[in-house]
């Protein structure tokens, strides 16, 4: 791999458009607490899409505050995915739309025939039970709460109680939101009117706004390269913390070429995961990431479920992890945050990480127990569709 220059080093992101305000949550307690008080200062608006909808103590606080926000005669839409939402049936979406709320599922299950009038799907019965067969891969796994389409939630957090910590004090996840505000906020609306309708515009035409989405197969392609790029001319930093680690070729590269032009490449994984075999597939990746002089900091105190990537000036919160997922399957949403105070707060948390982590080295992947070794290899041959 050949040193890229300073000189030849392009620029990166020539955004148009930049965030008035922006927050960024470490605490799933003060994301929801602000989100949920920006549900009860609606007026005229709220336009909520979530992978997992938790009927919890969480989720009852959120439908308590749609509910009375729909009797001020605010239009409420609500997008659930049809796999992550899975404990919802139509007696609990009835709830919903017998208070005005209108709710959609994003490919529900094939074979729950109930939910099928509610699928964004339009179609006669046979046509979109064969279409719901051939999309069971495929999921919304968004986040993203608007408010008169003026404030704008997202992030890693769905709507579960086991992102608070005063609810799950001793098993509490490791989570990162953002809230902002500005004129992008229309596109953001726009593009969740997009989902709700299946009406997608092709071209990329939100490359200058400050958030990237995959819900067309040229944004997607857009997206999966512009990272790749953004990592590889890079200049002083590429730090992640990543939830589920099994990245595609093109990253492993795009890594070690960024660290052979002396870039500080940091990669924050969990120790533990909610998905028990993950931490064993990133494995895999470990040994070949180090010899390249990449920074590994194994977390043993929480599950990290964040997916955020700071570059150089900007960073990326949102809900795209770096596996085959999130690259080929599943619709995703990260917003761009440039503030200093925003980069400022990511690094601090970083750092923080570290001194709650291991840093792997070679002799502990040797000390590493010998199934992980078997069963990393077996795992890694379906990462296609992890």
């Amino acid at each position: 791999m050949s040193k890229v220059t300073p000189e030849n080093k392009p620029r990166l992101l020539p955004l148009l458009h930049q965030w008035s305000n922006e927050s960024v949550f470490f605490s799933g307690d003060e994301y929801f607490n602000d989100l949920i008080n920006g549900l009860n200062c609606a007026k005229h608006s709220i336009e909520i899409e979530c992978y997992i909808f938790y009927q919890d103590d969480l989720g009852k606080k959120i439908i308590n505050a749609l509910i009375e926000a729909a009797k001020k005669g605010v239009e409420i839409r609500l997008i659930i995915d049809g796999y992550g939402s899975l404990n919802w049936n139509t007696r609990q979406i009835l709830k919903l739309t017998d208070n005005d709320i209108s709710v959609k599922v994003f490919h529900p299950l094939p074979w729950r025939l109930s939910l099928y009038k509610k699928s964004i799907r339009k179609n006669n019965f046979i046509n979109k039970f064969i279409y719901l067969s051939s999309r069971i891969n495929k999921r919304d796994h968004r986040k993203l709460y608007i408010v008169d389409k003026t404030y704008a939630w997202s992030g890693s957090m769905n709507i579960a109680a086991s992102h608070l910590k005063q609810l799950n004090r001793n098993s509490v996840w490791f989570d990162c939101g953002v809230k902002v505000t500005g004129e992008s906020v229309l596109e953001l609306s726009d593009n969740f009117n997009e989902i709700w309708k299946r009406k997608i515009r092709y071209p990329n035409e939100n490359k200058h706004l400050p958030f990237r989405t995959n819900d067309n197969i040229i944004r997607r392609k857009h997206k999966n390269s512009e990272l790749v790029s953004l990592i590889k001319s890079c200049n002083e930093r590429v730090w992640i913390i990543s939830a589920y680690f099994a990245p595609s070729r093109r990253i492993v590269n795009a890594l070690k070429h960024a660290r052979l032009n002396n870039v500080d490449v940091k990669l924050f994984i969990s120790r533990n995961s909610d998905i028990v075999f993950f931490p064993i597939i990133s494995v895999t990746y470990y040994a070949e990431l180090i010899e390249a002089g990449i920074e590994i900091y194994e977390h043993n105190k929480y599950i990290i479920h964040a997916k955020t990537i700071l570059i150089d000036n900007i960073a990326f919160v949102g809900s795209s992890n770096l596996n085959h997922r999130s690259f080929l399957h599943d619709l995703e949403l990260d917003i761009i945050l440039s503030h200093k105070t925003s980069l400022q707060k990511i690094v601090n948390e970083s750092i923080q990480l570290i001194n709650d982590s291991d840093k792997i080295n070679q002799s502990k992947l040797i000390n590493l127990p010998w199934y992980y070794r078997i069963m990393g290899k077996i795992i890694w041959r379906i990462r296609y569709w992890l």
